[in-house]
């Protein structure tokens, strides 16, 4: 089971996405707080969404007047579940009434649009159930009126018992005092009991009479909500470039994929997000990489987009090929708790040891972001190594980013990211020397390329800490020492 932590969906960028939705509907604000990932067991449910999600994109422009009016009658429905399910068990008051009539006569309201939005999108498994003999029920009078009023014509006693009620209240306004008004005023009060009483006996044949439309009108709660977050899946789509991905197997192939919350962190900084693509199979797939290179932004994208796939959301990517996963784990040590008295690097081990012991419960997801670098870099590169062999051997796509050397030939596939690699080291350096106040950190950061590429063999060293070094002026005889350490090793 996919099941990740408040903190990690944060981390990754999947709560940014969740907060970036506009629900019209409190229905639709009701799907968004019940959202869970998708299991394979439930791979037809999750390609009706994303089949409807295509759907609306591309059916959208040709009803949007209708498709409009029908949000707007969203947004002036409230949430009346709760009141619904209880009248299957208790009489409704007059207020609950009133609620349910108001709802479905804002289920007769975007009927006519909602046949139209359907006629242009032929969305799957999306159908408005009909509810008029409920309305009949609490609108005996056709007056089609969002109010709610037991009438007279419920009852023909209830009818009496208000005409003899109205006759005493006369004689207590003509009358101002004395016998005749007292005995006028005690009749009222039983006759206002017994008002009392015929109204809620009314009430409760009122509710007898709704309880077998109760799921109808139930299901429209739930096509309410699934319209109104399928269109907000393709809004979000269309703004940040989604793609309908493919459901594989066992591979996952992610294309110029983009990450919405650092792609906006960096755009209000006037800067791009580089788009990640990456290609994983089963076993384990290492990405190394300067620590300015951004591992850990490639490792966050990829889990966002691959958690997307399976709570029906398009991929941010231009191409998106993902299998469901019957779980996903985010080992990272800024996410691992301390509460118990654990050093971060502690937590990690704990964490790691939870995650291989439910390794047997079916096909998996896992991501290390930089494991065991709390340790000495020893110890650490050993660990690595050892967690890199065993989980290659495993029915787990894994991926982990690591600084440590002899890790990436023990994984089924390395990739780099690209850094300063195709760079001009030279002339970056007399951009540094040359500029006027800006940061040469800055410059670096502007210059960097944080896209990935794939390693087919065995390569040297990535140097881009060295080139760091230089273009951020480390003294020349200590570059000496470290250019011979680099070509010692």
């Amino acid at each position: 089971m996919i099941d990740l932590k408040f903190e990690q969906k944060e981390n990754i960028g999947f709560q940014y996405v969740l907060d970036a939705l506009q629900p019209n509907s409190p229905y639709g604000e009701e799907a968004i707080r019940k959202l869970k990932p998708f299991t394979p067991t439930e791979k037809p449910e999750l390609l009706r969404q994303l089949n409807n999600v295509h759907r609306v994109m591309d059916g959208e422009a040709l009803c949007q007047n209708d498709l409009n009016r029908m949000l707007r009658v969203f947004m002036c429905a409230k949430n009346i579940r709760t009141t619904v399910v209880k009248c299957a068990e208790a009489a409704l008051n007059e207020i609950e009434l009133f609620e349910v009539k108001r709802f479905l006569l804002q289920i007769e309201e975007m009927k006519p649009y909602f046949e139209a939005v359907q006629t242009a999108m032929h969305l799957e498994g999306v159908t408005l159930e009909d509810t008029s003999e409920a309305l009949e029920i609490l609108d005996p009078e056709h007056n089609r009126i969002a109010t709610f009023y037991i009438s007279d014509s419920y009852s023909p006693r209830l009818r009496a018992i208000r005409k003899e009620k109205k006759a005493l209240e006369d004689v207590m306004r003509r009358v101002k005092s004395g016998p005749e008004r007292e005995e006028a005023q005690a009749k009222r009060v039983r006759v206002a009991a017994d008002e009392e009483h015929e109204e809620g006996r009314i009430r409760g044949e009122l509710s007898e009479s709704l309880r077998p439309l109760i799921p109808a009108m139930l299901h429209n709660m739930q096509t309410i909500a699934d319209l109104d977050l399928t269109v907000e899946k393709a809004r979000l789509a269309k703004k940040y470039g989604g793609v309908m991905p493919e459901i594989t197997e066992s591979r996952v192939v992610l294309e110029n994929m983009i990450n919405p919350q650092i792609a906006d962190l960096l755009e209000e900084r006037g800067k791009h997000f580089t788009p990640v693509s990456i290609s994983l199979e089963k076993g384990a797939t290492v990405i190394t990489g300067a620590n300015m290179g951004g591992k850990s932004v490639a490792l966050k994208t990829i889990a966002l987009n691959i958690l997307l796939a399976h709570c029906g959301f398009f991929p941010f990517a231009g191409r998106a090929s993902v299998p469901l996963f019957d779980g996903m784990h985010i080992i990272s040590e800024d996410l691992e708790s301390i509460d118990r008295g654990l050093s971060s690097f502690g937590g990690e081990i704990v964490r790691f040891n939870q995650v291989a012991q439910n390794m047997s419960e079916g096909f998996a997801f896992i991501l290390l972001d930089e494991f065991a670098r709390g340790t000495n870099p020893d110890e650490g590169a050993a660990i690595v190594q050892a967690v890199t062999s065993w989980l290659d051997t495993k029915n787990a796509v894994t991926v982990l980013a690591t600084h440590y050397d002899n890790v990436a030939q023990l994984g089924s596939a390395h990739y780099q990211v690209i850094g300063l690699k195709d760079l001009d080291v030279e002339a970056l350096r007399n951009e540094i020397a040359n500029s006027h106040g800006d940061v040469g950190v800055e410059l670096i950061a502007r210059h960097m390329n944080y896209g990935l590429y794939r390693v087919e063999e065995k390569q040297d060293c990535p140097r881009d800490a060295l080139n760091i070094c230089r273009l951020l002026g480390m003294r020349e005889d200590i570059l000496a020492m470290v250019e011979n350490n680099y070509e010692n090793r």
